[in-house]
Order: structure tokens, then C-alpha cells, then sequence
């Protein structure tokens, strides 16, 4: 049992820590996540607070079939997709908002991006398709494994290491037109 499920379990026997050490663990990483599909940082905030709710009003549908990181990411990538159905017309932000969007992303951005290397990586993952981001990110960004991000992303194995080295190639590519030398072992 990984340490999200412990700490579900744990929630689900009226521990309330057991939720917070959840949020903790995963409030960033699902809101970059999130954030790949909707484009907009407030509203990626708002899907994975409702990520979470769904958590403690549906308590009893997670019966321990996947790890609970897969889980919550497959919730999460449920309410973006709904989201973006509901919401397929392109709504523009005031000119007000676009400082507190820029500052708020900016923000997260340094808070998980430390150094130089990262920052590179995560210029050239914003260039890929979408497809090829979200694959990268559940795998490396996520640490889940090809069966993980398969039941994630509702594809087989096959789909998923196919994606994966096709992504790999094209995040290579962008990497090298940005600039960075990619130096092969021997």
C-alpha cells in the first residue's frame, strides 16, 4: 500500500491528518497536471480542490485496484476533460487578470522548477503535444509506472510505450532546438 492509500485509509477510519498529508503530498503535482490540460493556472487550482472534494464525498470508490496516485490523477484528468466540454468557447481574462494568471504561474513554477536544466525541460515539455506532455509528465514527473499511466490515460501497455518513446523523441528534439546538448553515455 503506497503512502497516499495509507494516509486515505487512515482518513476513511476518521483520522483528518491522514486528508491533509494527502493534499500535501499531492496539491502541486496535480495542479501542473491539471494545469496541461486547461491552460489556465486559477482554473487548475479549482479542478484539483474539486479533485480532493470528490475524495470525501465518494469515499467509499476507491477499492485499492490501482495505486491511490493513479486514482487521483485519473480523477483528476476526468474533471479537466469535463471541464474543457463544458467550456469548449475560448473565454477571454480581463487585462486585469492577466498580471495576477502571469505572477500566480510564476510563482508555482519556481516553487517545483529549481534549476536551469529544469527550466529548459519545462520550456521544451510545453512545446510537445499534449498527449506527449501528459505521458512524460505521469512517468517521469509522477514516477508512474506504464501500467499506472495506461489506466490514467485509458490506454494498453502498448499505447503507452509507443506515446512514451514517440514524447521522448520529440521532447529531445525541443530540447536540442532550445539549445541544450544532449550528451550520449559511453
Amino acid at each position: 500500500m503506497d503512502n497516499g492509500a495509507s494516509s486515505y485509509r487512515r482518513f476513511l477510519n476518521g483520522d483528518e491528518n491522514g486528508f491533509v498529508e494527502i493534499v500535501e503530498q499531492y496539491a502541486t503535482n496535480l495542479i501542473f497536471f491539471i494545469n496541461g490540460f486547461v491552460g489556465n493556472i486559477a482554473v487548475a487550482e479549482d479542478l484539483m480542490e474539486e479533485t480532493f472534494c470528490d475524495l470525501i464525498f465518494y469515499k467509499n470508490r476507491y477499492k485499492g485496484k490501482s495505486s491511490f496516485k493513479t486514482y487521483l490523477f485519473a480523477i483528476a484528468r476526468n474533471k479537466a476533460l469535463t471541464y474543457l466540454k463544458k467550456n469548449s468557447r475560448m473565454t477571454d481574462l480581463p487585462i486585469e487578470d492577466y498580471d495576477k494568471e502571469l505572477v500566480d504561474l510564476e510563482n508555482l513554477e519556481h516553487a517545483v522548477i529549481k534549476d536551469e536544466e529544469k527550466r529548459q525541460l519545462y520550456s521544451a515539455m510545453e512545446k510537445v503535444s499534449s498527449d506527449y506532455r501528459t505521458v512524460l509528465h505521469l512517468l517521469y514527473f509522477e514516477d508512474m509506472s506504464y501500467e499506472e499511466a495506461a489506466l490514467v490515460l485509458r490506454k494498453n501497455g502498448k499505447q503507452i510505450k509507443n506515446l512514451a518513446y514517440r514524447a521522448k523523441q520529440s521532447l529531445k528534439s525541443e530540447m536540442e532546438k532550445g539549445g541544450f546538448i544532449y550528451e550520449k553515455q559511453q
